[in-house]
Order: C-alpha cells, then sequence, then structure tokens
C-alpha cells in the first residue's frame, strides 16, 4: 500500500512529465496554427509552460527526486554533428524546392504575358531545355539525382 501514496515526490514528478507533455502539444500547435494573433498566443503559453516546467525540475533536482542524466562529451559532439547534417538537408531540400517553385511559376507568368491562345499552353506545356538550364544555372540532371 506504500507504493499507492501520494507524496510530494509523486506529484512533483507527475507534474514534470505533464508539463513536459503540455510543450510537446502546444508545439504541435504552434506549427499548424494559421491565425497569427492565435499562434502568439500559443507561443507565449508555450514560454510560461518553460518556466513552470523549469521551476519544478529546480525543485525536484534540488531534493534529490530528479537527477539527469549527463551526457558524455562524445556523444554531444555527435548530437551536434548530426544536428547540423540534418539542418544542412533540409536547407539543401528547401533550395531545391524552392528552384522547383520558380521553375513552375515562369512558365505560368509568361503565359499571363503571351495572352490566351494555344500557344501559350504549347509553351507552358513543353518547356525549352535551354530554359531550364537559364533557370538553375546548370544542367537539369544535377538537380534531380
Amino acid at each position: 500500500m506504500h507504493g499507492d501514496q501520494v507524496t510530494d515526490k509523486n506529484l512533483c514528478l507527475a507534474l514534470i512529465n505533464q508539463l513536459k507533455w503540455d510543450a510537446v502539444c502546444l508545439t504541435s500547435k504552434i506549427l499548424e496554427c494559421d491565425d497569427d494573433r492565435l499562434r502568439q498566443d500559443y507561443i507565449n503559453i508555450l514560454n510560461r509552460t518553460f518556466a513552470e516546467q523549469k521551476q519544478a525540475f529546480d525543485f525536484a533536482k534540488q531534493h534529490g527526486w530528479y537527477q539527469p542524466m549527463l551526457a558524455e562529451q562524445t556523444m554531444i559532439g555527435q548530437v551536434q554533428s548530426d544536428t547540423q547534417k540534418m539542418v544542412n538537408e533540409i536547407q539543401q531540400s528547401m533550395m531545391t524546392m524552392h528552384q522547383q517553385a520558380q521553375y513552375q511559376a515562369m512558365p505560368q507568368q509568361q503565359n499571363l504575358n503571351m495572352g490566351q491562345g494555344m500557344g501559350a499552353f504549347q509553351h507552358y506545356a513543353m518547356p525549352a531545355m535551354g530554359h531550364q538550364q537559364q533557370i538553375y544555372g546548370g544542367s537539369p540532371q544535377q538537380y534531380y539525382r
């Protein structure tokens, strides 16, 4: 029966876990929110959640209830390296998507300038290879590996 008792330690650790979950949920809401004012409200709540979690963490640590595991220096270096690699991959992916979006937008803009009719449609449907090289600054094959 001793394990079922409500203690300060159990409450504090439960609070820490709940605040962690709250932060995860709020982050998802922020990332998916379309309304800027609502998004800012979620960000403000998330910041308060971070502050409350830090207070609960400090309290638990002070009482010896919560001992975070210390990372080895090699592990820290590996995480930093992996994180930088991921950031670089994301940036490269975003640049490729941006270039593709620019390429797709250019024929549509030219269609608007050329007026309506079959000629504009044919130009949009079959862009010249030289046109691709001009947009990307190289051969199309290097961008579609």
